[in-house]
């Protein structure tokens, strides 16, 4: 069976799911991670400190998950060659423009991944999974942004980025989590790398609100030694 026959095939019948984690990326970061690849990722050429100071957490992914642990995939998430050799995903224009924004990792073919991996069987179109996704990166963006940016090429207190959302959207507090790791070279520095933020599945198949990490028995700190994390530069 072919790739779209495989995804047409996944989008008749929705995945058992029971939440979403909206995974939010740190560019520099992730290029920082990705510098020694063959081949590093076309996005990061195009990283700068303006593009990072305008959009500090960008777009990995809203993925569907379980309770129980066994997360759903769609489909195969890749392809022989690389996520460019699957098929477009159907956006209108004014959606397109929105993602090259809040999803740099498109200029790498990520939203065909993305969709492939995760979205296609979630019930909802290309359309509606992609516009929420967008959607909650830029509030997670205005909640968060500024004080991410304001730390780069510091380290910045987790009870520092928690105070931040508490006063600008303070139900996304409970459902926020950190997650550091430590790139070659950084000794024990603890990189903020990825911030996930976690939604219950509305009754219409959508991300609903946000989901306290308590309910599903994690903490909000994944991996960030002393409960701090570095902001790297561009």
């Amino acid at each position: 069976m072919g790739l779209t026959l495989v995804l047409a095939s996944a989008l008749a019948r929705a995945a058992d799911f029971d939440y979403y984690v909206l995974s939010l990326s740190l560019a520099p970061a992730f290029c920082e991670m990705k510098a020694h690849d063959y081949r590093p990722p076309r996005q990061c050429a195009a990283l700068t400190a303006a593009s990072f100071r305008a959009t500090p957490l960008t777009l990995h992914g809203l993925w569907p998950d379980r309770r129980d642990g066994r997360h759903p995939d769609c489909a195969p998430g890749w392809v022989r060659g690389g996520f460019c050799r699957m098929a477009p995903v159907p956006l209108s224009a004014l959606l397109a423009r929105e993602l090259d924004r809040f999803m740099p990792g498109r200029a790498d073919c990520l939203d065909r991944h993305e969709w492939a991996k995760h979205g296609a069987c979630t019930g909802l179109s290309a359309e509606t999974y992609f516009a929420d996704a967008a959607r909650l990166t830029a509030r997670a963006d205005r909640a968060l942004g500024p004080t991410i940016a304001a730390y780069a090429g510091q380290t910045i207190p987790l009870e520092t980025l928690r105070a931040a959302l508490d006063k600008a959207d303070p139900a996304l507090r409970a459902a926020t989590q950190f997650d550091c790791r430590t790139p070659r070279g950084y000794g024990r520095l603890s990189m903020l790398t990825e911030v996930r933020i976690y939604f219950t599945r509305g009754a219409d198949g959508q991300p609903g609100n946000p989901l306290p990490l308590r309910a599903l028995g994690r903490d909000f700190n994944s991996g960030c030694r002393a409960g701090r994390a570095y902001v790297d530069l561009p």
